[in-house]
């Protein structure tokens, strides 16, 4: 009896370590599921190219590394954003259909089982003036690209400054 206690004494604060490491490791193989989750979730109404999109997507094969399913549905949704011919509104219309699947997949994973359903993902809230600030903002760079491109490039001059300039001293040659 004497040797179990002493055993059970010894074992104690072992088992209860690896026990919390073990607990540590699931809980943060979850939370980084979960943030690649939210970010694709959270930037659905985008278009597959910003910069967190791109992050998320290029986790997956890490932190999915052990879900087939997921994995395969990443690597066909990749085929398709990597194919130039679906680069148009089918195309688009296959990348979301493809997207949704991949986040609805991943709500099963991430413990929200039947919850978020493909419904819930292809639900998106996109406010128009969003969509068009956006617009706006790609129009202008491209603009201003065009104009640099076009142009010899930006000119400098100085001018000739005499002492009633109101430029201050430290800034005069």
């Amino acid at each position: 009896m004497q040797t179990i206690n002493i055993i059970a004494i010894i074992l104690a604060p072992v088992m209860a370590v690896l026990i919390s490491i073990w607990v540590q490791n699931w809980l943060e193989k979850l939370r980084s599921r979960r943030n690649i989750f939210t970010s694709l979730m959270s930037t659905r109404h985008y278009v597959p190219h910003s910069e967190e999109i791109v992050r998320a997507l290029n986790m997956i094969d890490v932190v999915f590394h052990d879900e087939e399913k997921i994995r395969s549905l990443w690597h066909e949704y990749f085929d398709m954003l990597s194919n130039p011919g679906l680069n148009n509104e089918i195309g688009w219309t296959s990348w979301n259909a493809k997207r949704g699947e991949l986040i609805t997949e991943m709500a099963k994973v991430v413990k929200f089982g039947k919850k978020i359903t493909l419904q819930d993902v292809q639900r998106v809230y996109a406010p128009v003036g969003q969509a068009q600030d956006l617009k706006r903002a790609r129009e202008l760079g491209d603009e201003l690209l065009r104009v640099l491109k076009e142009s010899k490039g930006i000119v400098f001059t100085s001018r000739v400054e005499d002492e009633t300039s109101p430029v201050p001293p430290i800034l005069k040659r």
